[in-house]
């Protein structure tokens, strides 16, 4: 399916992932309300250092029916020419709200390998690599990416 907008739902998030597949495969999941502003440097972030890092990854975003959702659609379309990214636009009637729409994604994913992160460019598409590390290489079921933990780190808020 080459259509960027993926409106169907087929049933509940199947969690837990079972630990198997790929140890370079990667879907980065990433809600998103009225922040289309954000999503062309997110992608171009995120393949680069995916890239550089041997990893083979998916972008999906899951939009929540904003107001710059056309513009979001549009831009991933846009963006589909070049690089492995897909959008769900969440109806109202799939849930409200950013849980859920984590879990929508979770579900809709590629991979067995799965990291959420905030299109604000809050956190770093650069990180990515090193934040999904222990859980690629099996060492661990999950990894949470901090600022507040030794080596960790990031721009501040304003």
């Amino acid at each position: 399916d080459t259509s960027a907008a993926d409106t169907s739902i087929s049933g509940s998030p199947s969690l837990p992932r079972l630990m198997s597949g790929s140890s370079k495969e990667l879907s980065v999941i990433v809600p998103t309300y009225d922040e289309y502003e954000n999503i062309r440097e997110l992608c171009t972030r995120l393949f680069k250092a995916t890239g550089k890092a041997g990893l083979k990854a998916e972008l999906l975003v899951v939009d929540d029916e904003s107001k710059g959702t056309k513009q979001t659609v549009d831009i991933v379309n846009e963006l589909q020419k070049s690089y492995p990214i897909r959008i769900h636009c969440r109806r109202k009637a799939e849930g409200r709200g950013l849980s859920s729409a984590v879990l929508l994604g979770f579900s809709k994913a590629r991979y067995n390998t799965l990291l959420c992160m905030d299109a604000d460019l809050q956190h770093e598409p650069e990180s990515v690599p090193a934040v999904a590390k222990p859980v690629l290489e099996r060492k661990a079921e999950f990894s949470v990416g901090s600022r507040n933990v030794p080596g960790g780190g990031g721009v501040p808020w304003v």
